[in-house]
């Protein structure tokens, strides 16, 4: 294990540096999951939010880790500089990575090698909504959205200057993280300002890389080569404001280079770059009959180039635009009933491409067009809300590759969803919930043609895939009584057309083969937690999740997250909080076919922080711990599972200012 870095220590201790990045949430509203800002308690679907303290405390280098072990929620890692969101056993192109409500508009559906493109240590907030009732988002949402909410656009004029800054170091790879944010206002205009540089050196870990070894006297041991990062992130955002209207706009520049751990002798690098431009707006009583319009636009310029062995190989371009407009509409009477709803619009269009000897994609033309209406209602003690979504995608590839004949190849789809909640007593609420939801195809998945070396495999797609059908039926039950917390979730979603990477255990110009095929599959499972304040003090937090992924016609998905419980233990008393906390993971004996089993695992981590305030600004200085046991972990949800453990126990010391 390496030791802290002195030079860095001596500065987080001297500094007189903030916590970070995220501002305080006033209200603790869920945004995602509603038109309507509401409570979490008020949300009627399976939402994980994370924000404030927890959020600080979970934060990490990849939105993937920063979620893994949130309920339901794991991560699909390549590495530590990749961590992509799963959600209920589906990630990818089936779950929506967001930016404040629009699309990351990066490369990360594409490949599981290609790293998210938003900062968690710059985040306000984190939402997800796990299955496939987030409609309002398009059928890339079919499997859940993630939403990374943050201050780029301010929203309100701030009270003076308000911001805070960052400074960490974790030992398991000599992660430094410094976090700067500041916020101003002059007359009737808002400005945001941050940044995030970090890095890190190869990745620590308890025994051999490779699983089990041939020849352990010549295989590597204790850490994992080519897993070194280092990236920079800054951003700046202006608003006018006038009372609980305004417009603003932001622009975000990132570059991150990271290695991917080898699989034999190539070394692998992503050298990534992306400038995103947004511009937000909200306006109250635009017009009768409407409470509130509010539209987003971003546009990504975002490229990386696969570095082999320290030459270009294949480099991936996204030069991609999204908007979205919502209008909340005023109380409607209808079925001796009053509604209140939304009505939208959403519209993306992108050139996607892989330019390059081993380029396995077409550079294509992708658009899409979506309008969707949302409506909820109360009578007596039921809630119901409704939605619906329709969806054209079309997608024109170049002529010039592979089998493509470069004609344009479309696809539409419908969502539909229904919810109930029963709130029986005034503590307690049972919901119904089923949502008909389908998922186009993505380029990948028509027109992959040829090798990927940063992932060790040959793909191939099928231009006659057909839409995914999903029909998902939830059952929820929450209590929330004065001495504890409780709730359950049980899910059963068949989707009709399975789209899924099938190992053809061939190999093919040297990497192993996968085709893009089709089948019926069905997901099932639950989720359950209880969380109990007692002696002032304390708070117990005890989880467990399950998710099971098989093939109608026998066999089971990859990459499935195995069955996980366990639980923590909060303290808070003045100015300290400490917490200490315990996940084992099933052993993963349905691992797919031609994919190796997982074994099981526990993973014990703590923490502890103390906070102060002085002339008016805050600090915490805080230490938390992972892998206290040094457990080797192979999580069954990674491609890289038999060649990159996770890391070993690692000690991560930093300060956070606020003012």
């Amino acid at each position: 294990m390496k030791y802290f870095s002195k030079h860095y220590l001596a500065l987080a201790l001297a500094a007189v540096c903030q916590t970070a990045f995220a501002e305080d949430v006033e209200e603790e509203v869920v945004v995602t999951a509603s038109p309507f800002a509401k409570s979490i308690e008020a949300v009627n679907k399976p939402v994980n939010l994370l924000s404030g303290d927890a959020l600080q405390n979970a934060s990490a280098a990849t939105l993937g880790e920063t979620l893994n072990g949130q309920l339901g929620v794991s991560s699909a890692s390549f590495g530590p500089g990749v961590g992509l969101p799963i959600i209920r056993g589906q990630s990818d192109n089936r779950v929506k990575v967001m930016q404040d409500s629009v699309g990351s508009m990066d490369a990360s559906a594409a490949s599981p090698d290609h790293a998210v493109t938003l900062e968690p240590l710059l985040a306000n907030k984190i939402e997800v909504l796990r299955g496939p009732a987030a409609l309002r988002y398009g059928s890339g949402a079919i499997g859940g959205v993630v939403n990374v909410l943050d201050n780029r656009i301010p929203n309100e004029l701030p009270d003076g200057i308000t911001g805070g800054a960052e400074l960490r170091n974790a030992s398991a790879n000599n992660e430094t993280v410094g976090v700067t944010s500041l916020n101003a206002a002059a007359g009737d205009f808002a400005f945001h300002l941050d940044g995030v540089k970090r890095t890190s050196d190869d990745m620590d870990i308890p025994g051999f890389a490779v699983k089990n070894p041939e020849d352990p006297a010549s295989a590597t041991k204790g850490h994992i080569p080519n897993t070194d990062a280092e990236s920079t992130s800054g951003t700046l955002g202006a608003s006018y404001i006038s009372g609980d209207d305004f417009i603003g706009i932001s622009v975000n520049k990132l570059d991150n280079n990271y290695g991917v751990p080898p699989d034999g002798d190539e070394l692998v690098r992503i050298d990534m770059h992306q400038t995103r431009y947004d511009l937000k707006g909200e306006l109250n009583n635009p017009f009768d009959g409407f409470q509130k319009i509010s539209a987003r636009l971003g546009h990504n310029d975002y490229r990386h180039t696969e570095m082999e062995n320290g030459e270009p190989g294949t480099k991936f371009t996204n030069d991609a635009y999204e908007g979205r407009a919502e209008l909340i509409h005023n109380p409607i009477d209808w079925l001796e009933l009053t509604w209140n709803g939304a009505v939208g619009v959403q519209a993306s269009t992108s050139t996607f491409a892989a330019v390059g000897e081993e380029a396995f994609i077409p550079k294509s033309d992708i658009s899409d067009l979506g309008i969707f209406i949302v409506e909820e209602t109360k009578h007596n003690n039921f809630t119901y809300e409704i939605g619906a979504r329709a969806d054209s995608q079309k997608i024109k590839p170049d002529a010039n590759f592979g089998t493509s004949n470069g004609q344009t190849i479309s696809h539409d789809t419908l969502n539909l969803s229904a919810t109930t909640t029963w709130h029986f007593t005034p503590n307690q609420q049972l919901s119904v919930g089923i949502a008909q939801s389908q998922r186009a195809p993505s380029v990948e998945e028509l027109l992959a043609n040829g090798p990927h070396p940063a992932t060790g495999s040959y793909l191939i797609g099928d231009e006659n895939l057909k839409e995914e059908s999903s029909t998902n039926v939830e059952f929820g039950y929450h209590w929330h009584h004065d001495n504890f917390q409780f709730s359950t979730n049980v899910f059963y979603n068949r989707v009709k057309d399975f789209i899924y990477g099938e190992n053809l255990n061939e190999i093919i110009d040297d990497l192993a083969g996968y085709q893009y095929t089709q089948a019926n599959a069905t997901f099932k499972g639950f989720e359950t937690e209880l969380k109990i304040p007692f002696m002032t003090y304390w708070n117990l937090h005890l989880f467990s999740d399950k998710v099971r992924a098989t093939l109608d016609d026998g066999g089971d998905l990859p990459r499935i997250t195995p069955m996980r419980f366990g639980g923590s233990l909060d303290f808070n008393l003045d100015q300290w909080s400490a917490n200490i906390s315990a996940t084992h993971a099933a052993k993963q004996n349905h691992p797919g076919a031609f994919e190796s089993d997982t074994d099981s695992y526990n993973r014990l981590d703590a923490r502890v922080d103390y906070t102060f305030t002085t002339a008016g600004t805050d600090y915490t200085l805080f230490l938390k711990a992972t892998n206290l046991t040094n457990e080797e972990i192979r999580n069954a949800s990674s491609y890289l599972r038999d060649i990159a453990p996770e890391a070993g126990r690692s000690l991560q010391a930093g300060i956070r200012v606020k003012f």
